[in-house]
């Protein structure tokens, strides 16, 4: 083969291979800010150490990150869909950094060299918000059922997730009920099983199972005892969350 063919091969196989060359060199400063950035914004989806969870994708193995140089990877995807598109172009080259900090820090060790600290919030302002426009006192007590809450969960990333989404144990003492009332019939009640736009069922007392159709004359109302939580999270801004964690580690 001449050289010609060979540099053409050569040229050819390059133009082949996918993502760029050369790695990305990692601004600690920046990928100190871009860690106050991804506990802002993207630790409840991406996890602690930012492999992933049941609501978000691994990061670490991502090939958008991988290939990602600045943000230009990072930041067309953050733009796009439930992501926060309302980052800076260089909020986003500081992300870039601390994503490409936490790829090199994995690859080096096999493993994550710790979790990240998701206490930054203000304790005093995460109390007054409890006890005031969150009106989680109306439900919770730092004396009664959040008593020690903090020793109970040590990890922060996971009380974190604990009162930002709960959830109710099959069969545990709190349930989401339903009230199914037929016209002129009698209102029956139980534990909801399914609702949907079309059928309703639920389980009564006796453990008998019951489904309707929903038809414009049945009356269903459901009780949820996790409806204020839900309801919190159109409400909390990212600050509110920070700080009652804050309040919460400190119960302990």
């Amino acid at each position: 083969m001449n050289s010609f063919a060979i540099n053409f091969l050569f040229a050819a196989l390059l133009a082949i291979q996918g993502g760029p060359t050369e790695r990305q060199r990692v601004d600690n400063t920046a990928a100190d800010r871009g860690r106050l950035l991804y506990t802002q914004y993207c630790i409840n989806c991406h996890g602690s150490t930012a492999k992933g969870t049941d609501n978000g994708p691994d990061l670490i193995r991502s090939v958008v990150v991988l290939r990602d140089r600045l943000g230009n990877g990072i930041g067309p995807a953050i733009r796009k869909g439930a992501h926060q598109s309302a980052l800076t172009d260089a909020q986003v080259v500081d992300l870039s950094h601390f994503l490409h900090q936490r790829v090199e820090a994995i690859v080096s060790n096999r493993n994550a060299r710790g979790t990240l600290n998701v206490v930054t919030g203000n304790a005093d302002a995460g109390r007054n918000f409890f006890s005031g426009a969150g009106k989680c006192n109306t439900c919770h007590s730092p004396t009664g059922d959040l008593a020690g809450v903090a020793t109970r969960i040590p990890v922060a990333v996971n009380l974190q997730q604990r009162f930002l989404f709960p959830s109710l144990t099959r069969g545990g003492p709190k349930q989401v009920e339903v009230t199914v009332t037929p016209a002129g019939g009698k209102a029956i009640s139980g534990a909801l099983v399914r609702i949907d736009s079309f059928n309703v069922s639920l389980r009564d007392a006796s453990g008998e199972y019951q489904s309707f159709q929903r038809t414009p004359n049945l009356k269903v109302e459901v009780r949820d005892p996790l409806a204020a939580h839900h309801d919190l999270l159109d409400v909390y801004t990212d600050a509110d969350m920070h700080n009652v964690l804050a309040y919460l580690v400190t119960l302990k």
